[in-house]
């Protein structure tokens, strides 16, 4: 058998498993293996050329050196398709994300390699895909998506980390900003109700038109459905009476009598306490509301009394299906001021034009009186004139007459004095 064969055998059967063998077991699974299993092959090819040349003298060394030079090529090859290539592509794709471009894609073939440049870029591609989630996350948080959801990787996922924290600071500032929205929204509904309230305080000075006009107000501006405004009675200073001036209910002004003690129910109590009332919980057959269709009890109720300097002048009382927000029921209390103070002065409109009203009948009264006092005093004084002027007529035949009687008491002695002699 030839040498040649024989030393080819020995390489195929000894030398090429042994190889493989001795750097699968040293270097299985990393890069190295590759390379080594491509200097591997290249040293056979040349071990199997150095035989040759040395078995069949030096005049093949010619033929040697091309063929070498075709087996280091075709060893760069293999290093450069298994081992540069891949190497390349993760540092091209590491620049491009070194840039902010996230648009690359790893191939799957390069991912499938069982060695440190298959497991980097399956790593690269995670990081990628990370990325890829850490930037979409950014964008919804800068689109104004706060409820966007991100896992961390890890503990040490800073990055992650830095960002919910930013999404949770902007959604507190985005809280804070809506709280703050929402008491703007609440302060300028009050301002614009009471605003509007105003007006209708200016205009009305009858207390009865007024109540109406005040409870149809704020009956409708709290989206409420009846109420009712109780009057202070100041007739009898003894026995406060809270009188009902006025009842709206379902867009309609409704005439109903009904007087309440201080003290008595919820109105009367809410007058003595001077407090506000709110009841979520309305007691059994107190109140219901009612319209064409029937009768409800409703969800909310809410009494106020109306006081000017600590003292009531009155409760307004308002019934709802829904329950009142707090500042609804602040609206309200500050209205409660203005009803009080436009009820008190149209109040006291009202008795100064009776006492006006009764001081000028008084006046006419007495200017009659006068004039009839004038007539009898110039039909006393005539009277009077004409008894003195009888007075003196009388006088004046009361001396006639004594003159007459004188006369006459003359004659009559000359009589006398005539019959002697």
């Amino acid at each position: 058998m030839s040498p040649l064969l024989i030393f080819v055998l020995f390489l195929i059967i000894v030398g090429t498993p042994l190889g493989i063998i001795i750097n699968r077991i040293r270097y299985r699974g990393t890069i190295i293996y590759k390379t080594a299993i491509a200097i591997l092959i290249t040293n056979l090819f040349a071990a199997l050329g150095a035989f040759s040349i040395g078995l069949y003298g030096i005049k093949y060394v010619l033929w040697y050196v091309p063929v070498g030079y075709l087996i280091l090529l075709t060893g760069n090859l293999i290093i450069k398709k298994y081992v540069q290539r891949p190497i390349k592509g993760s540092i091209e794709a590491l620049k491009k994300i070194s840039k902010g471009d996230l648009g690359i894609e790893i191939s799957e073939e390069v991912k499938k390699s069982n060695d440190e440049i298959g497991h980097l870029n399956i790593t690269l591609g995670e990081l990628i895909n990370n990325l890829r989630e850490t930037a979409e996350f950014a964008k919804h948080v800068g689109e104004g998506n706060l409820d966007y959801k991100i896992e961390l990787l890890g503990e040490s996922d800073h990055l992650r980390t830095a960002l919910i924290g930013m999404r949770q600071k902007l959604l507190e500032a985005t809280r804070i900003q809506e709280e703050k929205r929402i008491e703007d929204e609440k302060r300028s509904w009050a301002n614009e109700g009471l605003a509007k309230l105003n007006e209708i305080l200016r205009k009305q000075e009858d207390v009865a038109e007024l109540s109406y006009q005040i409870l149809s107000f704020i009956v409708n501006y709290l989206n409420a459905n009846q109420g009712g405004i109780f009057i202070r009675n100041n007739e009898d200073q003894n026995n406060v009476i809270l009188e009902l001036k006025s009842f709206y209910a379902f867009n309609r002004r409704k005439y109903i009598k009904k007087t309440v003690e201080l003290g008595e129910g919820l109105v009367g109590n809410c007058a003595f306490e001077k407090h506000t009332i709110h009841l979520t919980e309305i007691p059994d057959k107190y109140i219901q509301i009612t319209s064409g269709m029937g009768g409800s009890n409703p969800k909310s109720l809410l009494l106020i009394p109306l006081k000017m300097e600590e003292e009531v002048l009155g409760v307004i009382e308002i019934a709802s299906f829904n329950t009142f927000d707090e500042h609804q029921i602040e609206f309200v209390e500050q209205a409660s001021l203005s009803i009080a103070s436009s009820i008190n002065m149209a109040e006291t409109n009202r008795r100064t034009s009776e006492l006006l009203e009764k001081t000028q009948q008084q006046a006419e009264e007495m200017s009659a009186q006068e004039e009839e006092m004038r007539q009898n005093m110039e039909e006393l004084q005539a009277t009077q004139e004409e008894s003195s002027r009888r007075v003196d007529e009388f006088e004046q035949k009361s001396i006639e007459l004594q003159d007459i009687n004188r006369n006459l008491e003359k004659q009559l002695e000359k009589a006398l004095g005539t019959i002697d002699k």
